[in-house]
């Protein structure tokens, strides 16, 4: 490994995690349409609007680690919680609560077109064009979570949920919110420290600079990771290891790096040691703001997820190796592109090593895919 290459390979890191995310405009398109949703809900004549809905993002859009689909027949998958805020547990069955949300959707007439149920969310199919869709999660408060949080004092299980769940009778309990705060928490000091050099790279204050648009090692690593993923487990989808593993282990993992390289290669190695045991010896990754549910549990039935998870975190670090002792940039090139898709490495290549680029096959266009609207609030789970 000669320090060229490893100065190559951190550079095309870098592209490499920019090119895997969405743009500004399909975040802040997305933003909008959600937030239309949100009116729609709470609008004077809605049946529901007693009950003071609101609608926010989980999982990797509101991490800030979502990545583009692998080609284009795939969608961007946007989730959100669609919380009743005033509705309690004893009020409602899951099925109510659903059918609640679910029939003024149904009442307006472009959302009816594109509605879907599933099993536990109902999902708004946006046109071909769009590319995403919307899974949105009716949810009421969890107040026992949220007692106990207020009695041991924490506050990141006060904005613990119920969810519903058609083929389980129990409640069903998330923490979205939570989580991202404890995500957020885990990079906390290298997310000011971005934040304020786009602000100064911008000339404008801190507090003006949407934080979406910061991106740390942490989240980038975890972009470069789930697209690893993607390409390794295309053809074998039940194995796949699941994004909420990837990103606990990682964000547990993460110790504020702020160089990207260093950052993944220190998650990598370290992320099979924080996989625990518990007393019957099965594999454990708790929630960070609610250690009663295991992200894992699926492992004890099926031995074999923990076994290709495993496997999965070796095959990075041995690709990662090999990229840098490649005799040349391009060889290095090469090697990467079975591993995170010809596509996207051309792409990255394109904009950091331009001259290189033309023996790449073309690159596809990164044009806006939907339209663009106004800045955006949010930071939101499970993917």
């Amino acid at each position: 490994m000669t320090i060229e290459r490893k100065n190559e390979l951190r550079q095309f890191l870098l592209q490499l995690a920019n090119s895997l995310d969405i743009s500004d405009a399909q975040y802040e398109a997305a933003v909008k349409h959600y937030e239309a949703v949100g009116d729609w809900l709470n609008k004077d004549d809605s049946p529901i609007a007693e009950y003071d809905p609101q609608i926010y993002p989980q999982g990797s859009f509101r991490l800030g680690t979502m990545i583009k689909p692998v080609n284009d027949k795939d969608e961007y998958d946007i989730d959100l919680v669609c919380k009743l805020k005033a509705l309690r547990k004893e009020n409602v069955t899951q099925k109510q609560l659903k059918d609640m949300v679910g029939g003024r959707l149904k009442k307006n007439e472009r959302y009816r077109k594109m509605l879907k149920e599933g099993k536990r969310c109902w999902t708004l199919q946006y046109a071909d064009s769009s590319r995403f869709h919307m899974d949105i999660l009716p949810a009421i408060p969890d107040e026992e979570i949220s007692r106990i949080a207020s009695e041991i004092g924490t506050n990141l299980a006060e904005s613990a949920i119920l969810i519903t769940d058609r083929e389980l009778y129990q409640w069903q309990r998330s923490n979205p919110v939570g989580y991202a705060e404890w995500f957020k928490e885990r990079m906390r000091i290298e997310f000011i420290k971005e934040r304020k050099l786009l602000a100064e790279s911008l000339s404008a204050n801190v507090e003006d600079v949407p934080e979406y648009k910061v991106k740390t090692p942490l989240q980038q690593s975890i972009q470069i990771l789930k697209r690893h993923r993607d390409i390794m487990f295309a053809n074998d989808q039940d194995d796949k290891p699941i994004s909420i593993i990837i990103t606990t282990l990682a964000a547990h993992a993460y110790d504020n790096e702020t160089d990207l390289l260093e950052a993944l290669q220190n998650i990598i190695a370290k992320m099979p040691s924080l996989i625990e045991r518990d007393e019957q010896g099965n594999a454990l990754v708790a929630n960070p703001v609610n250690p009663l549910e295991n992200f894992a549990d699926k492992w004890k039935k099926h031995p074999e997820k923990e076994v290709k998870f495993r496997e999965w975190l070796q095959q990075v670090q041995v690709d990662l190796a090999a990229a840098l002792q490649a005799g040349s940039l391009s060889n290095m090139i090469e090697d990467l592109k079975p591993h995170f898709g010809d596509r996207i490495v051309n792409e990255a290549v394109s904009k950091v090593f331009p001259k290189h680029s033309s023996s790449a096959s073309a690159v596809a266009s990164t044009a806006p895919i939907i339209s663009i609207s106004k800045p955006s609030k949010p930071w939101g789970m499970h993917e």
